[in-house]
């Protein structure tokens, strides 16, 4: 089984292994020792939690989220002690790294990893996007929803905000100077070297091609996805089983370079008929959601129904998940104006060659008699975009989507086969729109979702509206503390081409998950394969006095109080789910 394992291992592409790198290092507490001299601060008594505290949630959120921390929503895992023995290796390399990986500071900056938010009952080592749960026998460790789907700004780590600091693919080389992983392997227990196996084994169908440079936050999950899809071996007769050889299907995959996508907040799925980009995903449908995490386990259709009643309560939680409130009182008449502006209800010099927000992004009304727009919230919210809208963006996602057509027809077989299984809820539906561009989606709390644009390409709301600030090569602020709130978004440098070049050079020679390297996963090229920042320059014919009131109308809708005026569902989906 060892020399099984060390041939898989071997073979682990980039973005499997960059999730098996957040499987296995753990996450300290943030009181958790001092400091090295050579690290950065995260400022630990600043940081705060929002939407994670049970007390605040009705019964199906609280039961949600627990569900989402139990580990039964993902099978892929590692054993425990095999996460320990990884840790214990890099925390020993931690002169040669430049940091270390077993502070508080270490982990966020080596995977973007967050704590656990106190109020979770769980070791304090155990870090947000991480569980720790047995089976069979072992006791493993593995990632949840909130890996991905937590995210931190200004110091408050925020419940279903996409992460901007997750690193799913790891920087070149690829492990030459890391831990010794075969003494690892050999060390472990016969059944832990057959779980770790099973995690390796189909390893080439969750794995996109993904560019050569990557980015913090940059999510290549839904190709993920893609790439399951296609290796279904047979899904109208054998359902979610995979094949244990490459298909025509899963060269697709491998011949299509994937772009990276930026991830929408939860809290937008309480507003939407759809949850992604492309017009796929109905945010109320588990059949469909179940399946961005499927293993590859022999009794996979056994335990699908369970699979999805699980994803089911995690979705009830997804939905209950609220937007940020931006902090700090409001400038009243600044954000009357900008609303005016938004909904083209004030003249502008050229108005003939700008598209108003409201027509692509909702409209939004103050909610009572007396309203004060000097704090954020109390907006109605009346969103209908439910179709796509060409704003000339990158185009790459949008490309990749199409070329992946007879993939999703593979996809949409499992229908049949779960409604001979007499289970017909239990299908994958994979219907995406059909047109140019993007679904625009709602701006609640788009002050907190920096950066902009499906493909993360713009650090703040002002870039958006002003085409001309747009930075070619930018690098980030990495301290999780840092926002700016005038331009409302990422703080940030920029890079000149040259600058950049010496970045790749020292990446080719830096030790692998070094200080170095890692630094050079801050810098976002908008030259890049589907990184380009173009379009949308409907705020280019605004005066600068426009923007920044539009600007502030933006701060304004965030908040948990923003109701939607009418919920857009699907009803005769929702009745064939059973979901009154």
């Amino acid at each position: 089984m060892f020399i099984k394992v060390a041939q898989w291992l071997n073979r682990v592409p980039r973005l499997l292994l960059g999730a098996l790198l957040v499987i296995v290092t753990s996450m300290m507490s943030f009181a958790n020792g001092p400091e090295s001299s050579n690290e950065r601060s995260l400022n630990a008594p600043s940081l705060e939690y929002l939407g994670f505290d049970e007390a605040q949630l009705s019964d199906k959120a609280s039961e949600g989220l627990r569900e989402i921390f139990s580990g039964r929503m993902f099978y892929s895992a590692v054993p425990l002690s095999f996460s320990e023995a990884v840790d214990d290796a890099a925390a020993a390399e931690k002169e040669k790294l430049g940091y270390d990986p077993s502070t508080a500071y270490g982990r966020f900056f080596r995977n973007g990893s967050l704590p656990s938010p106190p109020t979770r009952d769980v070791d304090p080592e155990i870090s947000l996007g991480e569980v720790v749960f047995e089976r069979e026998g072992v006791e493993l460790k593995g990632i949840n929803c909130f890996a991905c789907h937590s995210g931190v700004v200004n110091g408050q780590v925020i419940a279903g905000l996409g992460s901007n600091s997750v690193m799913q693919s790891p920087p070149r080389p690829e492990g030459s100077e890391g831990p010794n992983m075969f003494q690892i392997l050999a060390a472990l227990t016969p059944a832990e070297q057959q779980i770790v196996a099973e995690a390796m084994g189909g390893s080439y169908a969750v794995s996109p091609l993904t560019p050569e440079r990557t980015s913090r936050g940059d999510n290549f999950g839904p190709f993920g996805v893609w790439a399951h899809g296609a290796a279904l071996e047979d899904p109208e007769n054998k359902g979610l089983a995979v094949s244990a050889e490459k298909t025509e299907l899963t060269d697709i995959i491998e011949n299509n370079m994937t772009p990276p996508v930026n991830p929408m907040p939860w809290w937008l799925m309480k507003y939407k008929t759809f949850d992604y980009w492309y017009g796929d995903g109905n945010p109320y449908d588990a059949g469909h959601f179940s399946f961005n995490f499927t293993g590859t386990q022999a009794n996979v259709n056994d335990i699908h129904a369970d699979h999805v009643a699980s994803t089911a309560k995690a979705l009830a939680f997804a939905r209950e998940t609220v937007s940020p409130e931006f902090p700090g009182k409001l400038d009243a008449e600044l954000v009357q104006k900008g609303a005016d502006i938004f909904h083209e209800r004030t003249f502008i010099k050229d108005w003939d060659n700008f598209r108003a927000c409201y027509r692509c992004h909702g409209n939004y009304t103050k909610i009572g008699d007396n309203p004060d727009y000097s704090v954020p919230g109390s907006w109605m919210v009346d969103y209908d975009g439910t179709e796509y809208e060409n704003a000339r963006t990158d185009t790459k996602y949008n490309e990749i989507v199409k070329a992946f057509a007879p993939v999703n027809e593979h996809i949409t077989k499992l229908q049949t086969y779960f409604e001979t299984m007499d289970q017909p809820d239990l299908g994958t539906i994979y219907e995406p729109l059909k047109g140019e561009g993007y679904v625009p989606p709602p701006l609640v709390g788009v002050w907190a979702t920096a950066p902009y644009f499906h493909n993360g390409s713009v650090p703040t709301v002002e870039a958006v509206l002003n085409s001309k600030l747009r930075p070619e090569i930018w690098t980030r602020n990495e301290d999780p503390n840092a926002y700016d709130f005038e331009s409302l978004g990422m703080v940030y440098s920029t890079l000149s081409r040259a600058e950049l070049a010496e970045s790749d050079r020292i990446m080719e020679t830096a030790p692998h998950l070094s200080r170095e390297s890692l630094d050079q996963m801050f810098i976002y090229d908008t030259k890049g394969f589907g990184r380009g920042n173009m379009g949308h320059k409907f705020g280019d014919r605004l005066t600068q006095d426009e923007r920044m009131a539009v600007i502030e109308f933006l701060k304004s809708l965030s908040g948990p109080d923003m109701p939607s005026a009418s919920p857009p569902v699907i009803p005769d989906r929702l009745a064939q789910l059973g979901i009154n």
